[in-house]
């Protein structure tokens, strides 16, 4: 019998008015991963307040993070050198990705465990 993670997409719209309720209530439900895609400043901030949650978080409470767009994210907004120097070492350094499309980030989150 073969498993199968499901992939699950929100379903409904939710405005917060102060930008850090809003992405710790999306860190705290997104225990199946988040894919960041191509940004500027705001992404930046996102990637790195859930890099410290992993960073610092129980090993069963680390979610996969999923960057899209090798070159934006090594070139242009190098967050990926950063967050791959953060991870060494760390129970988090299997949980990050670095792809190309968002075709392969919902493979890597079907083949990567969710959280506890």
């Amino acid at each position: 019998m073969t498993r199968h993670r499901s992939v699950y997409f929100a379903t409904h719209i939710a405005k917060y008015f102060a930008n850090a309720v809003r992405e710790a209530i999306l860190l705290e439900l997104c225990t199946g991963g988040i894919v960041f895609l191509p940004g500027a400043a705001g992404t930046v901030q996102e990637i790195f307040q859930d890099a410290c949650e992993n960073y610092y978080g129980a090993r069963e409470k680390i979610t996969p993070m999923v960057l899209v767009g090798k070159h934006h994210w090594e070139h242009q907004f190098p967050a990926w050198p950063m967050l791959r120097s953060l991870a060494a070492g760390r129970h988090m350094e299997d949980r990050i990705f670095l792809v190309d499309t968002v075709q392969e980030a919902v493979e890597v989150l079907r083949r990567t465990p969710a959280a506890a």
